[in-house]
Order: C-alpha cells, then sequence, then structure tokens
C-alpha cells in the first residue's frame, strides 16, 4: 500500500485531512463566540466543510501548489504545462467540476514520512469525529466535616473532595451514549438544602480515544449533550476559566422553574460535573455558595 505514487487512497486522504483541519478550526473558533450553538450547529458545519474551504483551498494550490494535507503526503498540483494552477482553476478543481482540472504529483518520500502520514491524518480525523461525541461519569466518597460546618467528602480512590450542605446520597445509573449504542454505568451524589436546592456530583474516566479531542473540545461537547438531552433546557450564559493548570467551564442555563449553575472540569482524564438547581428567588443567595468552589481534584 505505501507504495503508491498519487493514488486515489493518499488524495482521497489528503482532501479528507484538509476538511477534518478546517471543521477543527472553524469549531475552535466557536467556542470564543458569545452564543451557544447546539449539536445540530456542528452538523451542519461539518456537512457545510467542502464549499466553506474551497476558497481556501484555491487560493493555497494558486500560491503554493499545496494545501496541509496534500503537504502531508507529498503531493503537489500543477496544471499540465507545470506552471501553478489560476485561482480560478483552482476553485473548480477543489468544487470537482468536472475536466479534471490540475495534475496531481508526488515527490519520492520515504516510508517513514508516509507511516507518519496516515498515523497524523488518522489523529485528525478522530479528533474531528469525537470532539463533541461524549457523555457522563461515575463516583465513590468518603466522609468529613468542612471547616464551614457542612459536609465534606473526599475520594481517595480518585482522588477528590467537596462539600455539601448535609449527608449526600449516592444513586446509581446508566447512561446510552448518543448514536454508539454503548451504555456507561456512574453514581449521581446528591444533597439538597431546605428541599429547595438541590446539589450534584458525577465523574467518569474517559476512554483515551475521547482525550484526543483536548479539554476545550470535550468540555463544549458535554455541555452540548446536556443542553440536547435536558427537557426544555435554555442556555442562559456559559463561561471558560483557568482554576491552576485545569480548563473549567462554568455554565447556568434554565431548566422548567428552576435554575441550574454549574461547573464541568477534566483532571487527568477524569470529567467531572458540579451543578446547583435552584428556584430563581433563591439566586441571590447561590452567588455566594460554596458548593463549586469548595471541590479540589488532585
Amino acid at each position: 500500500m505505501f507504495g503508491f505514487k498519487t493514488s486515489f487512497l493518499f488524495r482521497a486522504l489528503a482532501r479528507f485531512c484538509d476538511y477534518c483541519l478546517c471543521y477543527l478550526f472553524l469549531g475552535a473558533l466557536s467556542l470564543f463566540l458569545p452564543f451557544f450553538y447546539g449539536p445540530l450547529f456542528y452538523y451542519f458545519l461539518a456537512v457545510s466543510v467542502p464549499l466553506l474551504w474551497a476558497p481556501l483551498e484555491a487560493f493555497m494550490i494558486s500560491r503554493w501548489a499545496t494545501t496541509p494535507g496534500t503537504a502531508l503526503f507529498g503531493l503537489s498540483i500543477h496544471s499540465s504545462k507545470g506552471h501553478p494552477l489560476s485561482y480560478t482553476s483552482a476553485l473548480k478543481r477543489a468544487l470537482f467540476f468536472p475536466n479534471g482540472l490540475g495534475t496531481v504529483s508526488q515527490k519520492n518520500i520515504s516510508f517513514k514520512r508516509k507511516f507518519c502520514a496516515f498515523a497524523a491524518s488518522s489523529a485528525f480525523m478522530l479528533a474531528a469525529i469525537f470532539g463533541n461525541v461524549l457523555a457522563l461519569w461515575s463516583v465513590g466518597l468518603g466522609k468529613g466535616i468542612a471547616v464551614d460546618g457542612w459536609v465534606q467528602y473526599s475520594s481517595s480512590d480518585v482522588g477528590f473532595k467537596v462539600s455539601f450542605p448535609t449527608d449526600p446520597e449516592q444513586v446509581s445509573k446508566e447512561l446510552v451514549v448518543p448514536d454508539s449504542g454503548k451504555v456507561l454505568s456512574y453514581e449521581e451524589i446528591t444533597s439538597d438544602e431546605n428541599e429547595k436546592i438541590y446539589y450534584s456530583l458525577t465523574h467518569l474516566e474517559l476512554p483515551r480515544k475521547w482525550r484526543l479531542a483536548g479539554d476545550t473540545t470535550l468540555l463544549k461537547g458535554v455541555l452540548d449533550l446536556m443542553m440536547h438531552h435536558t427537557p426544555g433546557a435554555e442556555l442562559i450564559e456559559k463561561e471558560f476559566k483557568m482554576l491552576g493548570s485545569h480548563r473549567v467551564l462554568d455554565f447556568k442555563m434554565k431548566q422548567g422553574k428552576d435554575e441550574v449553575k454549574g461547573r464541568l472540569i477534566i483532571v487527568k482524564g477524569t470529567l467531572y460535573r458540579l451543578t446547583i438547581n435552584y428556584p430563581p428567588s433563591h439566586a441571590k443567595h447561590i452567588e455566594s455558595n460554596p458548593f463549586l468552589d469548595s471541590f479540589e481534584a488532585s
């Protein structure tokens, strides 16, 4: 397989690499916009990538006769006379116009270079595919007393601690991962305050293949899934922060008549979700609530 020159496989992988890089770049930009985008947005974005990428591909080919994907496999595109394609011709080629504009050639690259190209292209594809395919998590706790009078729970096995206002309860649950058929077992730890404010902590050790997407993409993907699969949910605000060396995503949403304030954080491949569910009349009380900030993971 590695002996083919300008094979259909190389050309297809090179183009797909370009599409994946474009999708990852546009997805990363969406994280910094002051709007929430549900899963449907990313489905449409993925479908639109070939059209969005075409003008940039045409510019690169007309200027350098290559793109990141084609350069990875040592490919280049020129006219039949060996000259760079014009922008118009390159754009027609990027948009799959008939008549096969341009000639693809390949440098004589080593086996090691080809192997690295296949490995890199696989990593790009996995990052694009699994960027928003995630969900939930499990837990086991020990017990102590917090300084402020709250009950402090810790897990020596997982390595975290958090404070609750009252003794929490553990409930074992199962979650079907969307579009995969896989079932995840997890435990939700809950506590209530005056039967009006409810606290919850869950956690899950992420599979290795999911971690390729990076913490920011994973956190955004989890929030997307929460919004998509929570009936009547409406996002009010979200904000990425850094707590020490850890990337966290704070959010606030409306669920029915209540509001939910929460935090998502990934520590050493483990995803934690902390939430406070409360009526709007208790919003001021929640502003100084120590639950989210009491969480620590080693």
